[in-house]
């Protein structure tokens, strides 16, 4: 869906009343446009470098197959949400019908969660991929490298936000208990990636 729109309409959308894209689909993009910053800093290196380009050969591969999946996640995020928009909408005159239409709003937001905490997954493998390949980066390109994993932070951050604000109605304890555990995995994980930038920063002396 967001895959083959322009940005200029993909802003306009996001800037609606609309409830979709939101705040998870903009993550989506953020960590697709950091993970593009990165292979370019990598493709830059590679001309400069032929040891380095053949080192970097599966890296740069990495990076193409992670901004693909981060654009699908836009759209996954956005039909989770519409699938409990659409949950909301069921008929709820009767108690058998707001049985159902309550069951059906709590499997929408077991997926609107699932969606944004995939995401959050996902960004900190692809910054572990990032931390074990690239050290530093030529300083006149080093900015992008900077540039590339604030915005995988920020899509980072979006996500796990979503992750919260469907956690706050979901009644399954089970769940809820295994999002949080994942969520707390991640936290751990993800601390690499702030590590990395400031080394970009000082390389960069960013004060």
């Amino acid at each position: 869906m967001y895959k083959n729109q322009s940005l200029d309409g993909f802003l306009t959308e996001l800037s609606s009343r609309n409830p979709t894209p939101g705040g998870g689909s903009a993550a989506g993009l953020a960590a697709a446009m950091g993970a593009a910053l990165v292979e370019m800093v990598a493709n830059v290196v590679g001309v400069r470098d032929e040891s380095e380009k053949s080192r970097l050969a599966l890296f740069v591969e990495g990076c193409e197959a992670s901004r693909a999946e981060f654009v699908a996640m836009m759209d996954q995020d956005s039909a989770a949400f519409e699938g409990y928009m659409a949950a909301m909408k069921l008929p709820k005159t009767t108690d058998d019908e707001k049985l159902v239409r309550r069951a059906a709003m709590q499997d929408a937001l077991k997926g609107s969660t699932r969606a944004p905490l995939s995401l959050a997954v996902r960004v900190c493998d692809f910054a572990e991929l990032l931390v074990a390949t690239f050290r530093d980066a030529p300083k006149d390109i080093a900015s992008d490298l900077y540039v590339g994993a604030a915005m995988l932070e920020a899509a980072y951050a979006g996500g796990i936000a979503n992750v919260y604000v469907n956690l706050a109605y979901l009644r399954d304890p089970v769940f809820k208990d295994e999002t949080r555990v994942t969520v707390q995995q991640c936290q751990t994980r993800i601390a690499v990636l702030g590590s990395f930038k400031d080394s970009i920063g000082r390389l960069l002396a960013i004060e």
